[in-house]
C-alpha cells in the first residue's frame, strides 16, 4: 500500500507546482485510514487535472480549426489582391493606350479645329494629353480655346502638378476664383 502511495504522489509530481499547497501531506507512519482518506484526496486531484488536460486539448483543437480557418482565408485574400493588382495593370496599361492614341490624333489635327472639342471632353482626359504634348501645342490649344475654359485647364493642370503650390496660390489670392472673392471684398469695403 505505501510503494502505491508513493507511486501515486510521485506519478503526479509534474503536477505538485500547480496544486502546491493543496495536495494532502503524508504522515511517516499511515494507518488505513488516512492512507484512504490521502488516496481519495489524491484521486479528486487526479481527475481535476485529467478534465484540465481535455479542457486543454480541445482549447488546441479549437484553435488549430481556427488557425486554418485564417490561413485559408489569408491565402484567398491573397489570390483576390493578385488577381485585383493584373486587372488593374491592365486596366492602366489599356488607358495609357487609349491616351497615347488621342495624343497622336490631337497633335495631328489643327489646334482651332481642337479647341472647341477640348472643351467638351473630362478634363482629367484634356489634362493628360497636355501632359504629353509639346508644350508649344499646348500654348497653341489654349490660345483656341475660351479663356474661361483655359482658365480651368490650367488652374485644374496646376493643382495635379503641384497641389501644395496651388493651395497657396489660392490663399494668396492669385488663383481666378480666389482673386476675384478678393476683388469683390476690395469693392464691399468703403
Amino acid at each position: 500500500m505505501r510503494k502505491f502511495l508513493i507511486y501515486l504522489v510521485f506519478g503526479i509530481c509534474p503536477f505538485l507546482n500547480v496544486y502546491g499547497d493543496d495536495l494532502p501531506t503524508i504522515p511517516k507512519e499511515l494507518t488505513a485510514s488516512e492512507a484512504l482518506k490521502i488516496r481519495e484526496e489524491l484521486q479528486l486531484i487526479k481527475i481535476d487535472i485529467e478534465q484540465k488536460i481535455v479542457k486543454l486539448e480541445e482549447a488546441k483543437k479549437s484553435y488549430d480549426l481556427a488557425k486554418n480557418d485564417v490561413d485559408v482565408r489569408i491565402k484567398k485574400i491573397e489570390e483576390e489582391k493578385r488577381l485585383l493588382d493584373e486587372t488593374l495593370q491592365k486596366e492602366k496599361k489599356l488607358k495609357e493606350d487609349r491616351v497615347k492614341e488621342a495624343v497622336e490624333f490631337v497633335s495631328k489635327m489643327e489646334p482651332r479645329k481642337v479647341a472647341p472639342v477640348l472643351e467638351s471632353m473630362d478634363r482629367d482626359l484634356v489634362i493628360a494629353l497636355f501632359s504629353r504634348l509639346p508644350s508649344r501645342q499646348v500654348t497653341k490649344l489654349l490660345e483656341n480655346t475660351s479663356p474661361a475654359k483655359a482658365t480651368q485647364f490650367l488652374e485644374y493642370y496646376t493643382r495635379i502638378r503641384s497641389g501644395r503650390e496651388f493651395e497657396m496660390l489660392r490663399e494668396l489670392g492669385l488663383c481666378a476664383p480666389a482673386k476675384e472673392k478678393n476683388e469683390e471684398k476690395g469693392k464691399q469695403t468703403p
